[in-house]
């Protein structure tokens, strides 16, 4: 072994010096607290090992969509890595959408004391149900349109949607299921599930199951309730009408592309529709009658449905339904729900005007002060009917009192004594009376049940005029009557207690 170096006495100091400092650094980091020693002999820290002041805060949206984290300024010997920040985010359960992108930039760029958005959850993506696109509107119109110069268009009424054969009506687009989403914490989101809708349904429909579209079979008239699709051949003409051109009778819908004169009568299942003037003719129908014109000259309108017309002149027209015009002069008009004289004119001059529910106007009569009537409520016909039906039930009962007494006298007679061919075939034709008596209490019942129900519809019936009520004009409402001595304006005619009182207009439903 060589010979070790002799030391010189300023070596063993320095080194005796160094021993004693390592041997008290490692004293003091034994028990957790620094120590004096020869380099700090007061025992304090020493300012090159500072306490770190790195802190990683996190903090979580209310709904767990979206997490931040907000750095402190860290010493300048200190660094945060990735690896720090999302065992932070980790600790504090985000788990899912942690942008680690974000994270290097926070970190590389300093971006310290600032809540930054580093971790982001998924919403849920909303299914979308089935629907169909339709080609062809079948929405019914409620109300005319009105021209700018105050003019009521009704041709806007017209609810008749033609369609050819092999017209697209509609596109059916699939239901398409939504998309699960999830939170920074981990849970999952999931969408409603939707439904397909059903199939469309109609005689005259066709549907390719490729192109997911629907077409007509028949050309005519298209209506739609819900998912049945009906479709009814339409008689169009083109042509005015009279005399010489003989009745037209159709079960479904007419289309008249001219006018309606003298001698001409049209009879139709469902609506009609005249584009020009009714001047003489006589319309029938089963549904709706829009007239772009009108009607004039002794002309007749009766329909199931609705009726609406430009103008009504010297005509007379009956409606199940409601009856629209502009204005109304010298005719008889009789609706079994309202009759609403609307546009520019909105006029009743002359004549007389019935709505079973009410009527609705701006002007009665003028200046020249025609004598205008207008009823509202039952009428007296509505009461002489009802009591006929009840005479005619009343005979109708002692009749068949009087049949079932002798028949049970001849039955009683056949028990006793034995039954004559004579007393059978009286038995068998009182038999047949009775049947038909007993079917005819059951016609009168139903007209009766009928009546009933048309006066309960009548019950609050009024009439509104909304400008002037001119002199001689009459108000009926049921069996109470008012004549008009001077012009009035803005008054709303009701009945009470069968006496007709004033109140304001537009004052639907108040009692005084």
């Amino acid at each position: 072994m060589a010979e070790a170096q002799k030391l010189s006495s300023e070596d063993l100091a320095r080194l005796r010096a160094k021993l004693k400092s390592e041997a008290n650094k490692a004293a003091a980091e034994s028990v957790g607290a620094p120590e004096g020693s020869a380099d700090n002999p007061d025992g304090k820290e020493s300012t090159d090992e500072k306490k770190s002041s790195k802190f990683i805060h996190v903090e979580i949206d209310a709904d767990k969509m979206s997490a931040t984290v907000c750095l402190n300024v860290p010493n300048e010997d200190e660094n945060y890595t990735v690896p720090e920040v999302i065992g932070a985010l980790r600790s504090n359960r985000v788990v899912l959408g942690i942008k680690t992108d974000v994270i290097m930039d926070i970190i590389n760029s300093g971006r310290y004391d600032e809540d930054v958005v580093v971790a982001e959850g998924k919403a849920e993506v909303p299914g979308e149900e089935g629907y169909f696109e339709w080609l062809v509107n079948m929405e019914k119109k409620e109300s005319p349109d009105i021209r700018e110069d105050g003019t009521v268009d009704y041709t806007s009424m017209n609810r008749l949607i033609n369609v050819d054969e092999g017209d697209r009506i509609a596109i059916y687009h699939p239901a398409t299921q939504g998309q699960k989403g999830f939170d920074v914490c981990g849970m999952e989101k999931m969408p409603r599930i939707v439904k397909e809708q059903p199939r469309l349904r109609g005689k005259y429909i066709a549907y390719d199951e490729e192109t997911m579209v629907y077409t007509t079979t028949l050309a005519g008239k298209i209506s739609r309730n819900d998912n049945n699709i009906e479709i009814l051949s339409v008689h169009e003409i083109n042509d005015n009408l009279d005399a010489t051109y003989g009745n037209v009778e159709f079960y479904g819908d007419i289309v008249i592309n001219g006018n309606v004169d003298t001698g001409a009568t049209i009879r139709a299942g469902r609506n009609v529709t005249v584009n020009g003037v009714v001047a003489g003719g006589k319309v029938f129908a089963g549904g709706d009658v829009v007239l772009s014109k009108g009607a004039q000259a002794k002309s007749k309108i009766s329909a199931r449905g609705d009726i609406f017309a430009e103008f009504i002149e010297y005509a007379t027209i009956d409606s199940h339904g409601d009856i629209h015009a502009n204005y109304i002069m010298n005719s008889e008009v009789n609706s079994n729900k309202k009759v609403l004289v609307d546009g520019r004119k909105a006029t009743v001059i002359g004549g007389y005007t019935h709505g079973l529910m009410g009527i609705e106007l701006r002007e009665s009569g003028n200046y020249t002060e025609p004598r205008t009537e207008l009823h509202a409520g039952f009428t007296q016909e509505d009461y002489e009917e009802y009591d006929i039906l009840l005479k005619k039930e009343e005979s109708i009962n002692k009749e068949i009192t009087d049949i079932v007494a002798e028949m049970s006298e001849l039955l009683r007679e056949a028990r006793d004594k034995g039954a004559t061919q004579t007393s059978k075939d009286r038995i068998y034709e009182l038999n047949v009376k009775k049947d038909a008596a007993y079917a005819s209490i059951d016609d009168i019942a139903n007209e009766k049940k009928a009546i009933v129900a048309k006066m309960a519809k009548g019950t609050n019936a009024y009439i509104e005029v909304s400008g002037n009520v001119h002199r001689n004009t009459r108000i009926f409402i049921d069996s109470a009557k008012l004549a008009i001595e001077r012009d009035e304006s803005c008054v709303r005619f009701v009945n009470k207690n069968n006496e007709i009182v004033r109140r304001q207009a537009h004052l639907d439903g108040k009692e005084d």
